[in-house]
């Protein structure tokens, strides 16, 4: 069934990662044999990274650098998406790696199975303290199918947008069209929720693992205003889905949602009077969003109404934090 096909194509999507670009390349190029293919999409970097990966790929079968302007993110997933030749799609980000042995059992679940989607294990990489730290996760069906996938199972494990949380198969992404919106941050937020929605077949790959680098120099760990404002748009277009579409778990894109204005409006007095201004200016213009996400909890509900849209979703965060939070249920020994 897989001879002389590709089953799965890695994109790697790299911008300025050479100081962890070596990292991620060798554990991939362990891996890569006749079914798999990499490419790697560069978003201009203006550092090594380019040389390191021409340096790395020596050796690799099927491989392909394709360096863009700087556009962000989302362009260099996307142009990945239409370029790969695989039925499935695998996103590494160029400062991340991908656990042992990920594609020989990757494999083993496709034979068996054309999946639309596999979700796979994370562990965060604290580069900080050199720490790991296996993400909650505890699905009780190894077989998942949408009656038994619910919005509470999503929620309560914090399932959140991460491309790199899932192995899709590329003609899903296609005939959906499902594809990153362009020029924004946190892009993963609308893309997986959209993929929750309108999968027909998902499989939890217990033991495939990904691992998430957390260091200083992230996207998510230096949040500017575009962070926030670019929350409110992925809240926005997911508000719009759920009206134009049925979207299978409503429960859950009400939650992501909430997640996107939380994050944003809960930092509201931190904001300088030019960036409270665009806040305010969002929240008027789409008041019907705002209203629809603090409908997820009665909590946030009650917290909206007695005190408003600034200091009731500050006071939510607040007060909840430890709930709404990601917990991560292992420290795992890993040299």
């Amino acid at each position: 069934m897989l001879d002389n096909k590709i089953l799965f194509s890695i994109i790697v999507t790299t911008y300025n990662d050479a100081k962890y670009i070596d990292k991620c390349l060798s554990e991939i190029k362990k891996q890569c044999n006749d079914v798999t293919e990499l490419i790697i999409v560069d978003d201009g970097s203006n550092d090594e990274t380019i040389s390191i990966c021409k340096n790395k790929i020596t050796g690799i079968k099927n491989v392909r650098i394709i360096v863009n302007e700087h556009q962000g993110l989302s362009n260099s997933r996307n142009v990945g998406i239409t370029q790969a030749a695989g039925d499935y799609i695998i996103f590494v980000d160029g400062d991340d790696w991908i656990g042992n042995n990920y594609i020989s059992k990757a494999t083993e679940i496709v034979k068996q199975n054309k999946y639309d989607v596999i979700l796979i294990d994370t562990i965060k990489y604290f580069e900080e303290y050199n720490v790991y730290r296996l993400e909650n996760f505890s699905f009780k069906h190894l077989d998942l199918f949408p009656s038994e996938l619910t919005s509470n199972l999503l929620i309560n494990n914090n399932i959140c947008g991460r491309a790199w949380r899932i192995i899709v198969k590329k003609n899903f992404l296609i005939n959906h069209k499902i594809f990153f919106s362009p020029n924004i941050l946190h892009e993963d937020e609308e893309w997986v929720t959209r993929i929750f929605n309108e999968y027909n077949t998902i499989f939890y790959a217990k033991g495939i693992q990904y691992f998430y680098r957390k260091h200083k120099n992230s996207i998510t760990s230096n949040k500017t205003t575009k962070n926030y404002l670019d929350l409110l748009y992925v809240a926005r277009q997911l508000f719009d889905f759920t009206r134009k579409y049925n979207a299978n778990y409503e429960h859950y894109t009400q939650y992501v949602i909430f997640r996107c204005i939380r994050n944003s409006f809960s930092n509201y007095f931190k904001f300088n009077i030019a960036e409270k201004r665009l806040l305010k200016k969002w929240y008027y213009s789409n008041t019907e969003v705002y209203k629809y996400s603090v409908n997820y909890t009665l909590k946030s509900r009650l917290l909206y109404f007695v005190f408003g849209y600034k200091i009731g979703m500050v006071l939510y965060r607040k007060l909840f934090k430890i709930k709404l939070d990601r917990k991560d249920i292992e420290v795992l020994d890993i040299k």
